[in-house]
Formats: C-alpha cells, structure tokens, sequence
C-alpha cells in the first residue's frame, strides 16, 4: 500500500452521502426538532450504518449579537456555550446507489435552552442581559461500518429569544 492509499484510507468516510434538512427555526418549548435525513450509499459497494447522531450546539460565531457574550470570555474554550447530543438507531444496510430518508424528531429537554447565566455579559458598567433570538448549529453523522471517519452535514437554525428582543441592563 502507498503512501497515497494510507492517507486516502485515514480519511475514509465510507463513501456515503449525508443530507440534513430542518426546519430555519425553532421554539425551545417545541417538544421536538423535526428533520429529514437521506443517506445515499456508496457508487458500487454495500455499507451499513447503525445510528444517526445528532449534535445541537449554540454558533459561537456572531458575538455581540443578542443572546451571546460580547465583551467576556466564552465559558467554553471553542466559544460555544449550549450543546447537546441524540442517537437514533437504524441497523441499516445501503445497497449500491441506494438512497433511504428517514424522518427523525430530535427531542428537547423541557427548558433546555439556555439559562439565565448563559444570556448575560458582564462588563465594567455593570451587567446585560440578552433575550433575543439566538443561532443554532444542527448537525448530523452517520458513521459507516469499518471506516475511521463518519460523513456528516449540518445545518444553521434559530431558535427565538423567550422574551423577544429586548435589552435589559443592570448596573
């Protein structure tokens, strides 16, 4: 095996194809995120996928923009502050080309959005609060048997502020 063939096989995905569809937004007092996924197998080969796993975490990416911390440090070390993880089992075999969607409902914990301390800033002036609407990254991976990586897809979603758009400051 060449060095080209150890790389290629370090990165192996199974070579299937993930799509992700979800709705633009969501309330965090829906019970569920409803999405569709299709899976499309390999050009010539079998596979086998036995779960979907889905990951749910807030966009660390537009700070100062409401609902996120804008003038300290994030509480976690990759900006993020909310996350959450779902399995849904499948035992699913791919035949060649073969292209399967499933509709998956990814349950939210009662009050699981974020708290009060996660919708804070905390400056010199004192402290703010932010209750607008806030970026969502959904994610799904759908690991292949016998292959060292799993093909994922994603999605942004925005889920609305439980008080709207206000602004409250306190001193």
């Amino acid at each position: 095996m060449g060095l080209f063939d150890k790389i290629k096989k370090a990165f192996d995905t199974g070579g299937i194809k993930v799509d992700l569809e979800a709705p633009k937004k969501f309330d965090w007092s829906d019970p569920t995120i409803p999405v569709r996924v299709t899976l499309t197998g390999h050009e010539s080969e079998a596979r086998s996928v036995q779960q979907l796993s889905f990951s749910l975490k807030d966009d660390g990416d537009n700070e100062g923009a409401p609902g996120m911390r804008n003038n300290d440090g994030p509480s976690r070390g990759d900006g993020r502050r909310f996350s959450a993880t779902y399995v849904h089992l499948l035992a699913l075999q791919l035949a060649p080309g073969e292209t399967q969607t499933f509709d998956v409902n990814i349950p939210l914990a009662a009050n699981g959005g974020p708290g009060l301390i996660n919708r804070m800033s905390f400056t010199n002036g004192g402290v703010t609060l932010h209750f607008g609407d806030q970026w969502y990254v959904l994610s799904v991976s759908a690991p292949v048997d016998g292959a060292n990586m799993a093909r994922a897809d994603k999605v942004r979603l925005r889920a609305s502020g439980r008080l709207g758009d206000r602004h409250a400051q306190f001193s």
